[in-house]
């Protein structure tokens, strides 16, 4: 696909087996690994994803919404899938007859789904959601007795698989994480049934990190899957980037001394520059923000992008790098031939953080898996230097 695609996304399957062994050896034994799929896999794809994390020891996966488990069930992956955010009753015999554990955090949602569980003749497997300061979705610690008498009422027809909690600042505020999870705690000791398959998990990527006592049952492998560490983290642990982003070199050009570029006319050439214009823009999930801020990776250089971020293409200088020529491959982010440029510092830039910069890159974007990338180049990385 690179010879004749004008922009690709590089998914090193590798990398994320290698993340997920990583983060399971700082695991207990007996703790068991999600990962987190949700949102097509933070953009690398949701089935490539969830393949190579259960090669490198996940035994869970968790998604957001229904349709994402059903295609994961559909792509022929029978492990256990938890659906960590809503569920809407129309799911609900599709959810039960796939064998997908399903997150509850109203009794009306309960209800509907062991009526479901019912005129199938099965159970419906759940995981009770506690708000313990998130804001979000959960159950408040003060209205779990009433979810508790609600399970009771649905008797065999519902089994607590599991009780779960998100933190709101595992990164960077402990005592608010501990108060959290004491509150989870307490929860916990109400919904739990006697069955000891009732898994405890509170901790994503960032309190896999800081926080051991929150480990649990199970422990849900998000951005760190795929290379990043959250931000605030101090943990040292040696990951992988899992995604690189590449576009064309459409043309290149002299600029002249006071020549601007762009829509706004927002940058001028202070000396006689060398300016390629690159196919891949805000359309492909480049930020506008990264305009007359950013840089991608051209000719083994960072090139700060000139100009306006438009929909489809950028404009890099190059001048500081030899070489270029039309059709060569720019890196937007990720890592080839020893060149680095995380999401993580492109989010730096942009004022964000790495999840939205590899889940925004748009689905147009064709993902290729990096292996088969460097056949179709040649079996040379992408972008040599």
């Amino acid at each position: 696909m690179p010879g004749d695609a004008l922009r690709w996304a590089e998914i090193d399957t590798t990398a994320m087996q290698h993340n997920a062994q990583v983060i399971k050896a700082g695991l207990r034994p007996e703790t068991r690994l999600m990962a987190m799929v949700k949102s097509n896999g933070y953009g690398h794809g949701a089935t490539i994803a969830a393949r190579a994390a259960l090669a490198g020891g996940a035994t869970w996966l968790g998604v957001y919404t229904p349709d994402e488990a059903l295609e994961l069930r559909n792509a022929g992956i029978a492990e256990p899938i938890l659906v960590a955010g809503w569920s809407p009753p129309s799911t609900h015999d599709a959810l039960v007859s796939h064998g997908v554990d399903i997150a509850v955090f109203d009794v009306a949602t309960l209800r509907d789904l062991a009526t479901t569980a019912r005129l199938r003749g099965r159970r419906a497997r759940v995981h009770v959601k506690v708000d313990t300061g998130m804001g979000r979705l959960g159950v408040r610690p003060e209205a779990v007795d009433a979810m508790r008498q609600a399970l009771r009422d649905e008797g065999t027809s519902i089994e607590v698989a599991g009780v779960f909690t998100h933190f709101a600042d595992a990164e960077s505020d402990l005592a608010f994480t501990k108060e959290q999870h004491a509150r989870f705690l307490y929860a916990a000791d109400v919904l739990r049934s006697n069955a000891a398959e009732t898994l405890l998990h509170t901790a994503g990527s960032a309190a896999i990190l800081n926080v051991a006592a929150a480990h649990h049952d199970m422990v849900r492998l998000g951005i760190a899957l795929y290379g990043y560490v959250p931000r605030g983290t101090a943990a040292d642990v040696a990951l992988r980037i899992a995604m690189s982003v590449f576009a064309r070199v459409v043309q290149l050009k002299t600029v002249s001394a006071d020549e601007t570029v762009g829509y706004g006319r927002t940058w001028r050439a202070s000396t006689t520059r060398r300016v390629a214009t690159v196919a891949i823009g805000y359309g492909q999930g480049v930020p506008r923000v990264l305009s007359n801020r950013g840089a991608l990776v051209v000719g083994g250089n960072r090139c700060p992008i000139v100009g306006i971020v438009n929909m489809d293409q950028v404009t890099v200088d190059v001048s500081d790098s030899d070489g270029v020529t039309v059709g060569d491959a720019a890196m937007f982010f990720g890592e080839s031939a020893g060149v680095r440029l995380g999401a993580d510092e492109v989010a730096d830039v942009a004022g964000t953080i790495p999840h939205e910069i590899t889940c925004g890159v748009a689905a147009s974007v064709p993902r290729l898996p990096r292996e088969a990338a460097d056949r179709a180049n040649g079996g040379r990385p992408t972008a040599v230097p």
